[in-house]
């Protein structure tokens, strides 16, 4: 049994020859799993690969995903993305949504120059996020999309282990909202 750990630890692989992945847990299962082979590790003396395997776990940092406007991430929304990643430790993954359909066929043949200036257009309103972030010491990531602003979120979501909550920018403009009304920036959880 100890020479088939040392062959996990040292080979990387699994014996069915699969390639050993070591993510933060998503739920009580997988929590429970890489404790126990932690745990199996630590019993068979081998208290370094122990270690690496739950440095690894802790080491996956929590997520929240910051939606803009189009190409856009307000003010209040980036302030308050920025204090919230402060605050629970979290890395910003910022998000912009060109909401056009990827299989029209009346945008199809200009979709590459829209998203190609789309995606210059973000990459320029994102900078002050980034530099903010940076000024903070708070990870960040940039994602640029094509298509319903839901499934965007999705994908990204499902493709970034990690992601707790999301923030978004308000269906309203700042400026329509009524003097004395408050303007309230959405914050939610996405269930796997």
């Amino acid at each position: 049994m100890l020479k088939k750990i040392k062959g996990l630890v040292t080979g990387k692989r699994r014996p069915d020859g699969r390639q050993v992945d070591i993510t933060k847990a998503g739920n009580i299962k997988e929590s429970f799993e890489i404790h126990m082979e932690a745990a199996t590790y630590a019993e068979g003396g081998m208290h370094e690969a122990a270690r690496q395997v739950m440095n690894a776990v802790d080491s996956a940092r929590r997520k929240v995903l910051v939606v803009g406007h189009e190409d856009r991430f307000s003010k209040a929304v980036m302030d308050y993305a920025l204090g919230f990643a402060e605050r629970m430790g979290y890395e910003i993954v910022a998000l912009n949504v060109l909401p056009l359909p990827k299989e029209s066929p009346r945008v199809a043949p200009y979709c590459s120059l829209i998203s190609r200036e789309f995606t210059s257009s973000c990459e320029e309103c994102a900078v002050a996020f980034r530099r903010e972030c940076e000024r903070r010491g708070i990870p960040f990531v940039h994602e640029v999309r094509m298509g319903r602003v839901e499934d965007c979120i999705r994908e990204v979501h499902n493709e970034t282990r990690g992601i707790e909550f999301v923030i978004s920018e308000p269906d309203v403009p700042p400026e329509v909202v009524q003097d004395g009304e408050r303007w309230v920036i959405p914050v939610y959880s996405l269930a796997h």
